[in-house]
């Protein structure tokens, strides 16, 4: 197994991992960067949605008008915002008469952390040799 790097010089490194074809490298690259490229992601890389996160952890179960007291965003935004959320796993909801109430779905968080480790797990040896024990 030839396994050189040069990560602190501008060569290029080598890597040659027997039984594992280039094909198959890409393959586990794109499973891996599909779930990193996920609506999950993409709904907690949002500065405003981190807050409402927060918010709901420090404070659980809230509605749109407590959670709007506690931040500057309008109305709408955080509207928007926990929708978001919401379809990305990280909240669920429950509508109460005129009021929807807002929490963070521990059980689908942790469940898609999980996956995300196990999915990198998989991958990241393969990928990154020198990653290996």
């Amino acid at each position: 197994m030839l396994n050189t790097f040069a990560c602190a010089s501008p060569r290029p490194h080598t890597l040659a991992v027997s039984g594992i074809t280039q094909r198959r490298r890409a393959v586990l690259a794109n499973d891996l960067a599909e779930m990193l490229d996920s609506r999950f992601f993409k709904a907690l890389c949002e500065p405003g949605r981190i807050e409402i996160l927060k918010l709901l952890i420090a404070r659980g179960r809230s509605d749109i008008g407590t959670i709007a007291e506690h931040l500057p965003q309008d109305r709408s935004v955080i509207s928007r915002h926990l929708a978001v959320l919401e379809e990305a796993g990280v909240l669920c909801s429950e509508k109460v008469a005129r009021h929807r109430y807002y929490e963070v779905d521990s059980r689908r968080f942790i469940e898609r952390m999980r996956d995300i480790v196990d999915e990198a797990e998989r991958v990241i040896p393969v990928c990154c040799e020198r990653t290996k024990g």
